[in-house]
Order: C-alpha cells, then structure tokens, then sequence
C-alpha cells in the first residue's frame, strides 16, 4: 500500500508539471496578413511575444518596427510613434490607428509553437 500511495504523488506532481510547462517552448511567432485597404497594411510578424519585444510591420511604404506594449492571450497591442495596432489573437481582427485616420482590417493568422 505504501509503494501506490508514492506512485500516485509522483503521477500527481508529474501531471501538474506537464501541463504546466504550456508556456516554456524553445521558439513561437504569430503571422498576421492582412488585407490592404485604406492604411495599406500587408502583415505583422512577431517573433518575440513579450511586452517591449518588436514586431516587423509591412505595409505599403515599406517595413518598419513596432514595441508591443501590452499583451494577453485575447489581444496585442502595438506602437510606434506613427500608428498603433490592436490585434485579436483569436479573429485576426485588426485596429489601425494613423494619426486621425481609423481602420479596421481582417487578417489571417499563422501561429507557429516549438
């Protein structure tokens, strides 16, 4: 009895740090390509999914380079001094706001977990 009572602990610990590891992966990026419309935005690429990482920007007037400042698991948001991105991690529905100049775009998205 006492050899099962430490086979269930160990399976019990070993359960809860399999399904905690969720969040350790070696590499990740999200894809987003949208549809150009009024802002001509093409894709945003994040390789890096942390706040005060950058994600590559296509648009177009070429590539640039944006800080995320703040993310969760429903939303991305996105700066640079020129526009700011609201991404939907979950529709690909994107915000743009340029200046005073607001629109919404779909995107589709290609996540990559290893």
């Amino acid at each position: 009895m006492r050899i099962s009572k430490k086979l269930l602990t160990c399976l019990t610990i070993s359960l809860f740090s399999i399904t905690a590891c969720d969040e350790l992966s070696r590499f990740s990026y999200e894809n987003y390509s949208c549809e150009p419309r009024l802002t001509s935005l093409y894709e945003i690429r994040i390789s890096n999914l942390k706040i005060g990482a950058f994600a590559d920007i296509s648009s177009a007037k070429g590539q640039t380079q944006a800080e995320i400042i703040s993310l969760t698991k429903k939303v991305i948001i996105i700066q640079s001094d020129r526009q700011r991105l609201i991404v939907n991690r979950d529709s690909g529905a994107t915000q743009i706001f340029k200046g005073n100049v607001y629109e919404s775009v779909p995107c589709i998205i290609d996540k990559f977990k290893m």
